[in-house]
């Protein structure tokens, strides 16, 4: 019986479970991998900064202690460069504020992007790719550009193919009677497992929003036609297995016809009691296996995602657990028995919010979610074109011309510069931001300069300031992921100014330097003349006709004052880093960062 007090035990093992859960991915952001005098390297820290050098979770969690150390070296080295920079006010020089006023006019519409249209979208992609769908589908073609009887045709088609289905017709069979999809008549008009960013949006958000066992109501319309859609299964999904296979492959004749077929399975099956009596597979796939890539490997194909495989693999591959094995399975290559070995999980957001945020920008919905963003922007900050301003800058070009054979810096004197072709909200756009837009951006230079294209190009040239006027408004500037970002873009500069003051400005290599280099290693041709080209040592020594010869110094002169130039940089910059470590004593704490890239 379920007491109140057993209730409250059940509760409690919960709450402890959960409050262990949130502290392991708290704690990271607590605890020190490094300190530099007053200042901490968090663990937290000191993996992204890992990532962002070696994007692959995988590599990171395998990595050797030794190379965890080398980063950790690399980073505090960086550290040390920058605290030493703003200690001595070098943030306040000329040339980085000048620098940082550029990226910030950039970066802050950038991040209102990232924020305003990029991210919500990414969070629904995530929470979506979480899971993989099976459907089927109809489809009835249209032309691009349809005219009004195509698109009655297609729309009376799909209306009687959802008929049959209302009527109770099983789905494959009015796939088969109705699809323009050739390859229904076979499969019943099965698409097989997909996820999110696989599709069009507009077929991903109709299947996203359906039920196992549901199809659309109404067709829904693409840029390939019309589409009625059943969902058949849905479930979570990982991101990849690894799995090993023994494949015995079909005889075949010489026209390709599959012979001797009881044979081949037979010997499969044979194998397959080997591996269930407890034979070990890998040992087993390398003796038997006739899959000449993986059989060395003892059957082992590396990690994959689902749709890599041919659907048969794949169907049965995808349902094992790790450490179990398949029974038989055929595909057009033989018969194959498959062993999971990993399974990876779904990585959290934060893992694969960078990632995400690439793989949507490089979509056909990116553009379209940005679209509807800047109209609604324009809408609300009442942009509008300035008549006299917007008349004027129009008036000067040819329709007849493209816009690449105007130079609109002659075309226009400073002062007619300042004329004013559209305005929003407290904001305005100049001839002279048009001038600055299209000699930035390229895509209108081959259109005819006709007033609707520099409408276009007005448009274009208003997008950024309107940006910026919205990003200021929003308080951007506070927002504490944007000043983390502008951090790092300012360290990075501080990086760079240190490395150029103290250490390159101050190497100098004469031309004696060169020349004992270029003795020390130019090599002796006359002791190497026998040597084949894999053992000629020397670093100058090149074979031409048999012999080998010596590039001569003026040729080699460039190539030595680079080494040299890279060998006192880091003597330099040991000494100098030494001296601040001196000044911001380091200490690494080994314990954690053991423990970087745990879950």
């Amino acid at each position: 019986m379920l007491t109140k007090k057993n209730l409250f035990r059940i509760f409690s093992f919960f709450l402890i479970t959960m409050l262990i859960v949130i502290a392991a991915c708290s704690s990271k952001k607590k605890q020190v991998v490094a300190e530099i005098g007053d200042e901490k390297i968090y663990l937290d820290d000191y993996e992204k900064q890992y990532l962002k050098t070696n994007n692959n979770l995988d590599s990171a969690k395998n990595s050797t202690m030794e190379k965890r150390k080398e980063f950790l070296d690399l980073l505090i080295k960086f550290r040390l460069k920058v605290k030493d920079a703003r200690d001595r006010g070098l943030l306040k020089s000329e040339d980085i504020q000048n620098d940082l006023k550029q990226y910030k006019e950039n970066f802050i519409t950038t991040f209102l992007i990232d924020k305003e249209v990029v991210e919500p979208k990414i969070k629904q992609l995530y929470e979506r790719k979480e899971y993989e769908i099976r459907a089927s589908h109809i489809i009835i073609n249209l032309p691009q550009q349809p005219t009004p009887e195509d698109s009655i045709k297609a729309y009376q088609k799909a209306n009687d193919a959802l008929k049959k289905l209302g009527e109770g017709v099983p789905f494959s069979e009015v796939a088969k009677e109705y699809s323009d999809d050739m390859s229904a008549k076979q499969n019943g008009g099965d698409l097989y497992y997909f996820t999110a960013g696989m599709t069009v949006p507009e077929f991903e958000d109709a299947v996203y929003e359906l039920k196992v066992g549901d199809y659309t109501k109404k067709p829904i319309r693409t840029a390939f036609g019309l589409h009625i859609v059943k969902v058949t299964d849905r479930k979570k999904r990982s991101d990849g297995i690894r799995a090993s296979h023994i494949l015995i492959m079909d005889k075949k004749d010489s026209l390709g016809k599959v012979i001797d077929s009881m044979e081949t399975v037979n010997k499969a099956r044979d194998v397959l009691a080997r591996i269930k009596n407890g034979e070990d597979f890998s040992k087993v796939a390398s003796e038997v296996s006739q899959d000449p890539g993986s059989a060395q490997r003892g059957g082992d194909l590396g990690f994959f995602d689902r749709r890599r495989m041919v659907q048969p693999f794949d169907s049965v591959a995808f349902m094992l657990k790790v450490g179990e094995v398949s029974d038989l399975v055929r595909t057009p290559f033989g018969w194959h028995i498959i062993k999971v070995t990993d399974i990876k999980p779904y990585l959290s957001f934060d893992k694969q919010k960078e990632n995400l945020k690439n793989d949507f920008k490089k979509g056909p919905q990116f553009k379209s979610e940005y679209t509807k963003y800047l109209d609604k922007a324009k809408k609300d900050y009442k942009f509008e074109f300035s008549g006299e301003g917007f008349g004027y800058f129009t008036n000067k070009f040819d329709s007849t011309r493209p816009v690449s054979t105007y130079n609109l810096d002659s075309m226009f004197n400073p002062g007619e510069q300042e004329k004013i072709v559209a305005t929003f909200k407290d904001g305005q756009v100049k001839i002279s931001d048009v001038i600055s837009f299209l000699s930035k951006n390229r895509d209108y230079l081959s259109s005819m300069a006709t007033p609707n294209t520099m409408k276009k190009v007005v448009e274009g040239a208003s997008e950024m300031p309107l940006l910026y006027k919205i990003a200021l408004k929003e308080n951007v500037e506070k927002d504490p992921e944007y000043i983390a970002q502008l951090t790092d873009y300012e360290n990075g500069l501080l990086s760079f100014k240190v490395d150029q003051e103290e250490l390159w400005r101050k190497i100098k290599i004469d031309n004696q330097e060169l020349m004992s280099y270029y003795d020390t290693h130019k090599g002796d041709p006359a002791a190497d003349s026998l040597k084949d080209d894999s053992m000629l040592a020397a670093k100058f020594e090149y074979r031409d006709s048999g012999k080998v010869k010596v590039r001569a110094f003026e040729d080699v002169k460039s190539e030595i004052s680079n080494t040299l130039q890279q060998v006192k940089f880091k003597d330099l910059e040991k000494a100098y880093v030494d001296n601040l470590m001196k000044k911001y004593p380091v200490k690494i704490h080994e314990e954690v960062l053991k423990e970087a890239f745990k879950e």
